[in-house]
Order: C-alpha cells, then structure tokens, then sequence
C-alpha cells in the first residue's frame, strides 16, 4: 500500500534482520553523536536566544562574536534591489566563468534576481556589474534603516570576508522595512527547495526564509550554516563545522525541537461556494432566519433533501441567493483554507500524514482553481475537494502553516480516503506510513514518485517559460489599446509591459508583483482574450475597478471587437 516501507527480503532469517537493523541503527547513531555541535542564534537582536545545539539537545549559550558574511552579502544586495525602482538586466552565462556560473545557470541561459539569491549566483549581485554607487547604497539604508548597524551602509562591506557581529547581522536583517523584507524572503523559499538545502524541508517543513554561507575561520577551516528570518519574520543565525551542505545535513533534524514553529503571514485568498452538490432550502443563525451578507453567530443549514448542519461563522462565510435558493460561501487565507480541508477529508493526526496531504490539499487547489477578484476560486464538492464550514482546529492549521506555500510540481495532487493509485496519495496509506515512522516528505514521495517541491503563486509554474510569440502579439497591441483606453478611469500604461510565461496547469492569471500573465499562447480567440483579461489588470492595478472581474471581462471583449 503506498506511504508503507517496503517488506523485508524474503528468506533473510529474521535474527539476522533485527541484529541487521540494530547494527545499522548503532552506526547511524554513533555518527551522529560525534557531529559537532551547531550554534543557533534568533529572535530580538537586543535579547536573542543563543543555542548550542547538538543531538543530545541544546543548552544556552553566550551569544558568539563575529561571523564572516560568507554569502549573506547578497540578502542586503537583493533587499537593496527590491526596494528600488531599476529591475537590473538578468545576468546572462557565457559559460567563461564556468566554476562561478555553476551557481547561476548553464551556458547559454540566464539567471534573475531571485532565482539568483536561491542558488547563490554572485555574478548576478557583484555591486560592478549593476553599477552600484556607494553614495546611493549608504543614502538608500541610512533613510529606510537608520537605526542599523554603521556596516551595512558601506558597499565595500559587502564581500564575504567581511567579519561582522552576529548581533548586529540580526539587527541588519531586522531593520529591512516591511515590505522589502517581505520580497527577499520570498525569493529565499526556493532555498529549501535545493538539494544542498532540502533536509531544512524535511524537517522544518517551509518553516525558513534563509540564505545558506560558507567562509573560513582564518585559520583554514571550514565554516557555515545559514541566516535570514523564520517565516514570520524573526531574524535567525545558524553556523557549525563545515560546508553550509555538510552543517545543515547534520544539524537540521535537531532543529525541529529548537526553533518556534512561526505563524506565517497568509496573505493568498480562496473564495469557496459551499454545499455546491447539496441544495440548501434555509439558513438560520442563531434559530432565526438568516439575512443576506456576512453570517455571525450558530449557523443552521438546512438542505433541500431535509438534512441538517451545525456550524459556526464569524463573517468569514456569507449568505447570498442564486436561481432564488440560498447559497453560502467563503472567503478565506490560504492556510487557513488547508486546514478546513483537512479537517473535512481527513484529520491532523498523525501530524507527518496531516502535513503530506495539506501539501497534495494545496497543490490541487493550486492546479485547479479559477482565479477572480485577487483570489483562488473553488467549489465544495466530493468530486474534487470537501471544505469544512466549520473554523478549523488548532492542530489541523498548524499542520497547514508547515507546509506554508508548498505544492507539489509535475503533478495534480490527487487524492483518496482509501485507495492507492499511481500519482494518487491515499490517506489510509499515509496514516499507515506515519505510523511506521516515515517523515511527511517520504509520504508524498512515495505516493507521488519524482514529483518535486514548488510554492503556490508562482512556483507552481516553475521559472518563467517565455511565450514570445504571445510577448510579441501582446506589444504590437499596446499603442492601439492606450488610445481605446486613454477615458477609462484608473487606466495607466503598465511600464514595463508584462512578460507572458507559459502556464502547465490551471486556469491562467496575472501575477501583478514579478510582472508576469501566465497564459497557454495566442492560438486561439479565447488565448487571446484571456490575455487582453489578464492585461487589464495591470494597466488597472491602481484603481478599484481592476479588481471587478465583470468589467475586466467586458473590456477585454471590446479592445478585441468580441461580442
């Protein structure tokens, strides 16, 4: 059954299986025992905890002294990149400078800012290559962070060698504002995502925003860890004996107990249509006839086949009518969304089997939602997904914000109470599985094969695949459609002109941030409508009307002559 361990050889004696087992339980003990200690720093740069953390446990420790950057320079050179208003050209491989550019992409391709703060590209950053003034980059930090420490308003401090205080390292990463902060960690989600940095998902779950180092400690040996925020922002430092590979392979399984599983911030929205198989006939809240609009209060659903549900509402569910029946929906935060899920299909127990389907729970949504009004747009219903009415349980969101974010890739997230199939997780099968001792990662994979890790948003459609020809049709159309739109409220000419990225799953949609429409091409009218739709919510990003999908849809119709 799939998410079981596999049975043993048949023939091997059994004695020799269980002295087999002990054997090897004793070495891989025995190796981690005599792994080094790591030292874990986070939290207020004025106060921080400071750990020495090994398999044994932890135990406070003095804050250390110094850190080189090693590689971190680059969060302070992406953050300093965000917050401005120049997108700096991607940096392009020639395949000249192949030890460095092994970082960055293969000969012949590019690389952009954030995919380069995840692999580590230096070439991307080095302050020559983007023409970076010193005066600039100490005007820029000393008026959004003037209260940081005085080295990061130096360029010439952003190098590896450079020797800095681990609390002044936090104090620079806590200064970031906001809204740059909230830029360069999405970008350093993909960290965990890497090879060199994926036991941090297998054990933390996308509870990190780091960035990995590596550097010396002057006298020849090898050092690193990594450094960035927890998911809700909390500053964190982490360094130990060896390469940033070798010390997160050693320390991540002791860090699950160690750090404070954050509440990240959840900031995607579903909008759900509940009971979309189940007619109802009433509504009450409280026993009383409920009005149209936001629900408060005991809410009684009563369904035309005489059924009856319970549940509460605190105005996350409404109350509307369509063909003269009540209807209730949902607007609800991503995660918050997961969790009802799997409070409806499943439960959050075992928690590495709760937090496997959360995943499969996401990606489905994920890759088959409508999009509308800046959210996700899904139905509740037992062919595809069941949601609960009810606020979900503690456990189930805590089980939801592990996985904040991640999908599956290659995959459409199916899923079953009892059945195995191919590329179909069965939550029978993930219980058994959990039970046994697999990790949630080591679930998904065995259901789901080679599928590999991705965040919902934009990583769902890997890096941007770009549709020339639609890129092309998209430019050619742009004079024409200003002068047409040069009277409509709101309107402003989206400068620079989105770029069109391929779409392998789901329904297409704008994503107003990196500046991308995802679209399947220009080969058909509705092709090229949907990307005219998509259009009109970048030249309409300002005004309220650019998020009225009814008058967006019209529009489009009418740049494009269609009734």
């Amino acid at each position: 059954m799939t998410g079981l361990p596999p049975p043993p050889r048949p023939g091997l004696p059994v004695r020799c299986r269980l002295y087999c087992l002990a054997t090897g339980l004793l070495l891989a003990a025995a190796r981690i025992s005599a792994a080094p200690a790591v030292e874990l720093v986070f939290g207020d740069p004025e106060a921080p905890t400071a750990l020495r953390v090994s398999a044994a446990g932890s135990e406070a420790m003095p804050v250390p002294g110094t850190t080189p950057l090693g590689s971190l320079w680059k969060v302070f050179v992406h953050a300093y990149l965000s917050a401005g208003t120049r997108q700096p050209a991607d940096y392009h491989c020639s395949g000249r400078d192949p030890g460095e550019e092994s970082y960055c992409c293969a000969p012949g391709e590019s690389i952009g800012r954030d995919a380069a703060l995840a692999k580590s590209c230096g070439l991307y950053f080095s302050p020559r290559r983007l023409a970076l003034s010193a005066a600039d980059w100490r005007a820029f930090w000393l008026r959004q962070a003037p209260q940081a420490p005085a080295w990061l308003f130096e360029l010439d401090k952003m190098q590896p060698a450079s020797e800095v205080t681990v609390r002044s390292l936090l104090a620079a990463l806590a200064a970031i504002d906001a809204d740059t902060r909230r830029q360069t960690m999405a970008a350093l989600q993909r960290v965990s995502l890497e090879a060199r940095a994926r036991p941090l998902l297998s054990h933390l779950g996308n509870s990190l925003r780091v960035k990995t180092w590596s550097w010396n400690d002057g006298k020849g040996r090898r050092i690193g860890g990594f450094a960035g925020w927890l998911a809700d922002g909390t500053p964190l430092w982490l360094r130990g004996s060896g390469s940033s590979a070798q010390v997160i392979e050693q320390a991540a399984p002791w860090l699950a107990g160690q750090l404070p599983q954050p509440t990240p911030p959840d900031e995607a929205c579903v909008r759900v249509r509940f009971f979309s198989r189940y007619p109802l006939s009433e509504v009450l809240v409280d026993g009383r006839p409920a009005a149209e609009g936001p629900l408060r209060g005991r809410v009684e659903a009563r369904f035309s086949n005489a059924r009856r549900l319970f549940f509460a509402s605190s105005g996350e569910l409404s109350l509307g009518r369509s063909a003269s029946r009540p209807e209730i929906s949902g607007r609800f935060a991503l995660n918050e969304y997961v969790a009802r899920v799997l409070q409806r299909e499943a439960g959050a127990q075992p928690a590495a089997a709760a937090r496997a389907l959360a995943v499969a729970a996401r990606t489905y949504l994920v890759r088959h939602a409508g999009h509308g009004r800046g959210c996700y747009e899904f139905d509740d219903d037992s062919r595809t997904q069941r949601v609960s009415p009810a606020p979900p349980e503690r456990a189930a969101l805590r089980a939801a914000e592990w996985s904040d974010g991640l999908v599956l890739s290659g995959v459409s997230g199916r899923y079953h109470q009892t059945r195995s199939a191919a590329q179909q997780l069965s939550w029978q099968a993930a219980v058994a599985g959990a039970n046994a001792g697999a990790r949630w990662d080591e679930i998904l994979e065995s259901a789901y094969g080679g599928a590999g890790f991705g965040i919902a948003g934009e990583a769902d459609a890997g890096e941007c695949q770009p549709l020339s020809r639609a890129e092309n049709w998209l430019a050619g159309r742009q004079g024409t459609w200003k002068r047409r739109l040069a009277g409509v409220p709101g309107f402003e000419t989206p400068a620079p002109l989105p770029r069109v990225c391929r779409l392998d799953h789901g329904n297409p949609y704008a994503d107003l941030e990196r500046g991308r429409i995802y679209a399947t091409g220009i080969g058909s009218a509705n092709e090229r409508l949907t990307i005219a739709h998509e259009y009109l919510h970048f030249a309409l990003a300002n005004h309220p009307r650019g998020r009225d999908e009814d008058f967006i849809e019209r529009t489009a119709r009418t740049l494009l002559d269609m009734p």
